[in-house]
């Protein structure tokens, strides 16, 4: 799959509050809505920043989906910055 659906994920989570209630509930249940690759579907679950990033999600949405988690700034550009070595 592509980046698209997970994308379309993150979207959703950042943009509506019912479908933010869902994920934050049951994130697993919520991504099992969207294509997801197992590894796409495995990064979203965890909220692993640097995965995510690999897998192509735009900044301008994982910032706020990460800041909806309480990620610290430092702490998102540290995992972000893991992708460029």
């Amino acid at each position: 799959m592509s980046a698209y659906a997970l994308q379309k994920l993150i979207r959703e989570v950042n943009r509506n509050p019912v479908a933010r209630d869902a994920f934050k509930a049951d994130a697993a249940g919520f991504a099992a809505g969207f294509e997801l690759t197992e590894d796409e579907r495995a990064a979203v679950v965890s909220r692993d920043w640097t995965a995510l990033y690999r897998l192509g999600v735009h900044g301008l949405l994982l910032r706020p989906f990460s800041i909806l988690h309480g990620t610290p700034e430092p702490e998102y550009l540290t995992a972000i910055r893991k992708t460029v070595a």
